[in-house]
């Protein structure tokens, strides 16, 4: 998606010819605070959107233009928002900024419900389109500001968790209602789709799963069921659209991830399901680190935090997890360790009471290294990821991938080239099995590192098969 330079586009142009203006007081007084000139703001601007793949070229006269009173697209007014927040070190809203009325006369794009939600990410007239392309399905919003978490208010006392199915809720095939067949199928490509991604990687599955969230998921969300079915229904299509965001996560689609992980969130809040609600929130947290928003990670993990004594101890150990690496991240060495030994504690008790959880020993060890890099503990950070590798179950191969890479590059601010290269060969090892954009771009980083000692033996092997084509994955 792209806007034009300066304040040429034909949105802003009609704004400038329907809307009074007069002078953005408060756009001047918030840059006068952050000491920002319009040249960068605009820049913060223009860099915010692209983080979420929005391509923009605003630049001082754009800015120019909003101080006099012109109002640019709404999710340009969100994006700058976003921008000085960043700044300034606090939340900031488009009202604020004065580019959106406080009562909300430019609307929002998305609906308040998760049901609605899902539909506005996927048309009826597209179904087929998607169906039959889904290797070209895109959504059709822009992309939100990063990390705009979606305006949900969950009250699980209120919602209630009781799922039982009554007797109506059955529905046959054709009858245009929905029953537990459908969920049950849907529970089973919940499940397929997940551990398709854990072997291959988010670029093999996604086209798949957002094809079948626009037709069949879609569909079916549109049809009558009975409370505890569509309950069920919403729930399992929440994880769905979870999982269409971690995909898009790990195929770098953030603005995709974004767009996905607040249906996903609104989605579980109508089905009053808390596990998947923080389930979310923590993904958004782990996006926020992984790009460098170490503040807004710590924020999103602590809300995801608030879940965990209603919740198990494994789904408890998953989330204390992310807690202590988003601390970590923002420099709380001792609430970072705090959390850390409550996800142990969490996870010990997970599997004495054989709970199944995703979340195991090997993820543990992998968020015990981060803490400990953050620490500056480079000899402990690897000594937790060689453990993580490990205990990694062999059909992760993304995350022991991922895991591997980051073993390499600590390895190499360590001065241990022969070992990083060790490491390196098993990462290209598994990329041919592999779509995912994360790995990568994480060899492509590595490649970098090693060119500076092409002269080795040891890294002119790795150097060498670096420098073939990218394999073809294969089905594995």
């Amino acid at each position: 998606m792209q806007a034009g330079p300066g304040a040429g586009t034909g949105l802003e142009r009609q704004a400038m010819s329907t809307t009074a203006r007069v002078a953005n007081t408060r756009l001047r007084m918030l840059m006068q605070e952050a000491r920002c000139t319009g040249q960068a703001l605009a820049r913060q601007v223009n860099a915010t959107a692209a983080e979420v793949g929005v391509v923009l070229h605003y630049d001082r006269t754009s800015v120019a233009h909003w101080l006099t009173g012109t109002r640019p697209p709404k999710h340009v007014a969100d994006f700058v928002a976003e921008a000085l927040s960043r700044l300034l070190g606090r939340p900031i809203t488009a009202a604020d900024v004065g580019l959106r009325d406080a009562d909300g006369n430019i609307p929002d794009r998305h609906p308040s419900g998760g049901a609605d939600r899902l539909e506005n990410l996927f048309p009826r007239g597209r179904d087929r389109r998607a169906a039959q392309h889904p290797e070209a399905y895109s959504l059709t919003s822009p992309p939100a500001p990063p990390f705009a978490v979606a305006a949900v208010s969950p009250e699980w006392a209120a919602v209630g968790l009781d799922f039982a199915d009554g007797p109506s809720a059955a529905g046959g095939p054709g009858s245009g209602r929905v029953g537990t067949a459908q969920v049950a199928a849907a529970g089973l490509m919940v499940r397929i789709f997940s551990d398709t991604d854990l072997a291959c990687g988010g670029g093999r599955a996604r086209p798949a799963l957002t094809a079948y969230l626009a037709t069949d998921v879609a569909g079916w969300l549109r049809a009558p069921a009975s409370p505890a079915v569509r309950r069920r229904l919403l729930g399992t299509a929440a994880q769905l659209t979870y999982l269409a965001g971690f995909m898009s996560f790990d195929e770098n689609r953030q603005g995709s991830a974004q767009s996905y992980y607040q249906c996903a969130a609104a989605l579980a809040a109508e089905a009053g399901d808390p596990q998947v609600y923080a389930t979310v929130l923590r993904a958004l947290s782990v996006q926020a680190y992984h790009l460098g928003h170490y503040v807004r990670a710590l924020d999103l993990a602590e809300s995801a935090a608030r879940e965990v004594r209603i919740l198990g101890p494994g789904p408890g150990a998953f989330l204390m997890g992310q807690f202590a690496v988003a601390a970590a991240g923002s420099g709380d060495r001792r609430a970072a360790l705090a959390h850390l030994a409550w996800a142990e504690r969490c996870l010990s008790r997970a599997e004495d009471e054989g709970t199944a959880t995703g979340y195991h020993q090997a993820a543990l060890a992998a968020q015990q290294a981060e803490v400990r890099a953050a620490g500056g503990d480079r000899a402990g950070a690897v000594a937790a990821l060689a453990a993580s590798m490990r205990h990694r179950p062999p059909a992760e191969r993304r995350a022991r991938a991922v895991t591997s890479a980051r073993l390499a590059g600590l390895q190499l601010d360590q001065g241990h080239l022969e070992a990083a290269c060790t490491v390196v060969h098993t990462v290209i090892d598994d990329r041919q099995y592999l779509d995912s954009a994360r790995v990568d771009a994480a060899l492509r980083r590595l490649r970098a590192r090693l060119r500076t000692y092409h002269a080795n033996p040891a890294a002119a092997g790795v150097l060498d098969r670096l420098a073939g084509p990218a394999p073809r994955a294969v089905s594995g």
